[in-house]
């Protein structure tokens, strides 16, 4: 092909595209009649251009999985976090390590008991750790020199029934921190050693995730979400969601799995409280406006929430990984985790693995966990920890040129 045909060749398509519209109009009008649906066919065509054109869809290709470490300095990884261009492992013996692609695992600080959470603030700089004592510590990454500082968890379970947190979230000065152990209570690492527990109503409990976004706090459940003031954490607002499912808080808005759908619902056009949810026989206030969906599967099993970046979502369905991108409502591409969607049991029905992911703040690096419980032994134990299956794995988030 010579150089300069393909561009001649677009062209020519686009002109004969438009002379195909208006030969349609012409004839339309000519016998007195309309053909929108035709009109617009070949109108949308000749727009589109040809394969490859600035009109086309972007391809993405699959990101690879890299397999992640089972073990760091000779003990088990027990919680894995992602932030910006390093990955954190927590581990049995309390240790907390950082590893980089350009260095091996650093220690950075180590917690009385088995590593059981991590987490980055939202812009990558705090990283706070617990362990299953309740023991949490919070590193400033971005000084290494700087003193850890060390707080003690609380449960507002019965005495003796020490339940370490299963949601985590700090706030971008580092100075707060959001655990739940039942409740979320809000603790503040500079001051009152007490937490500050967060109204809440019953309908609305077991955050799925929460995060602390600009001015607001935000936890997300089954079927509702709640907005608290960042500062005062009085409650702001209350979201009910169409349904039951999984939820995780994204920008300015929530990513949510059904049994056979995503969906992103906007958070922040509902109605305030208290006063819609205060009067008598009115109905709990709702979500303004749904902003995508879409079906990832027609076996109904639950899809789980995993990652958006604010133009690429990703969500979990049968131990499979689809990336889908809202604005065009169109999957662009999938994967298949090397883990078995349901675990070997002696039981039945077999239980689903279990998976949990972490997102980096540059929102460049995905980590995925799979877990399965062993076939006849209890988890939580020692034993069952030792027996369970564990695999994690790190990819490249796939993007979208702007």
């Amino acid at each position: 092909m010579k150089p300069g045909s393909a561009g001649s060749e677009r062209t020519l398509g686009r002109v004969l595209g438009k002379r195909a519209v208006i030969a349609v109009l012409a004839a339309a009008v000519a016998a007195g009649v309309l053909i929108p649906l035709v009109v617009l066919r070949l109108a949308q065509g000749a727009s589109s251009g040809s394969p490859g054109s600035a009109g086309s869809p972007q391809q993405v290709a699959a990101p690879r999985l890299h397999p992640l470490r089972q073990t760091v300095a000779g003990e088990r990884v027990t919680s894995v976090a992602a932030g910006n261009g390093v990955v954190v492992y927590g581990t049995e013996d309390g240790g907390v390590y950082v590893t980089s692609a350009h260095a091996g695992p650093r220690r950075i600080t180590v917690l009385a008991g088995r590593v059981v959470k991590l987490a980055f603030d939202s812009r990558g700089r705090w990283l706070a750790a617990i362990s299953a004592r309740s023991e949490l510590a919070v590193v400033d990454t971005a000084h290494a020199a700087s003193p850890v500082i060390r707080h003690r968890i609380r449960t507002d379970s019965p005495p003796g029934l020490d339940i370490p947190p299963d949601q985590l979230a700090i706030d971008p000065t580092g100075s707060r921190i959001a655990a739940q152990t039942g409740r979320i209570g809000i603790y503040d690492l500079h001051g009152n050693p007490s937490p500050h527990w967060l109204d809440g109503t019953y309908e609305c409990s077991g955050a799925r995730d929460m995060a602390f976004v600009g001015t607001e706090f935000i936890a997300a459940f089954d079927n509702c979400a709640n907005i608290w003031n960042a500062s005062t954490l009085r409650m702001e607002r209350q979201v009910y969601f169409p349904s039951t499912g999984n939820a995780l808080v994204g920008h300015g808005r929530i990513l949510y799995g059904t049994l056979s759908h995503a969906l992103l619902l906007d958070y922040r056009t509902t109605s305030p409280l208290p006063s819609a949810a205060a009067a008598p026989g009115q109905p709990h206030p709702t979500l303004g406006n749904i902003i995508a969906d879409k079906t990832i599967s027609t076996r109904r099993s639950p899809i789980q929430p995993v990652a958006d970046d604010g133009r690429v979502a990703a969500v979990l369905h049968d131990a499979r990984l689809t990336f889908w991108e809202p604005a065009s409502r169109r999957i662009l591409t999938t994967i298949a985790l090397p883990f078995p969607a349901t675990c070997a049991s002696t039981t039945k029905p077999a239980p689903p693995a279990q998976f949990s992911t972490s997102f980096s703040p540059d929102h460049k690096t995905l980590v995925i966990a799979g877990f399965c419980p062993p076939a006849s032994l209890d988890s939580s134990t020692e034993e069952g920890r030792r027996h369970s299956t564990y695999r994690r794995w790190m990819l490249a988030y796939p993007s979208l040129r702007r």
